[in-house]
C-alpha cells in the first residue's frame, strides 16, 4: 500500500514538472513572437530627424 502511495506521489510530481515546464516554454514561445512581430514593423528608424540636443541649443541660442 505505501508502494503505491509513493509511487502516485512521484508519478503527480513528475507529471507536475512535466507540465511547469511545458507551459513555461510556451510563456517564452509566445513572447519571442511577439517581439519578433514588434520588430519587424519597424523596418526604418522612426527618428529620422534626430538631432543632438546640444546642436539644437547651440542654434537656437544664436540669433
Amino acid at each position: 500500500m505505501q508502494h503505491d502511495l509513493d509511487r502516485l506521489k512521484r508519478r503527480k510530481s513528475r507529471m507536475h514538472k512535466i507540465l511547469g515546464l511545458s507551459v513555461l516554454c510556451i510563456v517564452i514561445a509566445l513572447i519571442m513572437v511577439g517581439m519578433r512581430t514588434c520588430s519587424g514593423q519597424y523596418s526604418k528608424p522612426y527618428n529620422t530627424n534626430y538631432q543632438p540636443m546640444d546642436t539644437l541649443r547651440k542654434q537656437g541660442a544664436t540669433p
